[in-house]
């Protein structure tokens, strides 16, 4: 029995929950150095605990595959309206997989610009800042993944300040 449409749908939607985030919005703009909230929201992984992200060589297993991360940076390029080169940017996961992240998610990914005041390389300090925290158990995972996806410039200026 071929599935129905319906039911594609349906299996599309579970595969790929963020899909629809860059897919639906006629353009997407950057921010600062910040991703459009209606194209990248950022994503948890569901059911990973912080013993998983912590243990060694987490981030590794769970990254996905170039081949992927480089096809849907050039279809988000164009989503945001980037011009140049792919290489100006990286294909980042808003919130962290280091923090939790939701690997493959479009609605976690986008293409971050490596030029700027926040970009990339300041990005993943924060991302190495972060893990540290969460796994010291100093600041709690949740509010993390939160403030990494709500602002990651903030949260950057925040763990950058003078303690």
């Amino acid at each position: 029995m071929a599935p129905t449409p319906v039911l594609l749908a349906v299996l599309l939607a579970c595969w790929c929950s963020g899909c629809a985030s860059v897919s639906s919005v006629a353009s997407c703009e950057e921010h600062g150095g910040l991703p459009d909230s209606r194209c990248t929201p950022g994503v948890v992984r569901v059911g990973v605990s912080l013993a998983r992200i912590c243990g060694y060589g987490y981030s590794s297993s769970v990254r996905p595959p170039e081949s992927y991360t480089e096809a849907l940076k050039l279809s988000q390029m164009r989503a945001y309206g980037f011009a140049g080169s792919p290489r100006e940017y990286e294909e980042d996961h808003l919130v962290a997989l280091s923090i939790g992240g939701a690997p493959s998610d479009p609605a976690n990914l986008w293409p971050e610009p490596r030029s700027g005041l926040y970009d990339a390389e300041r990005k993943d300090q924060l991302e190495t800042w972060a893990a540290r925290m969460a796994c010291a158990h100093r600041i709690p995972l949740g509010a993390l993944q939160r403030e990494m996806a709500k602002d990651w410039v903030a949260l950057y200026r925040q763990a950058a300040a003078p303690r």
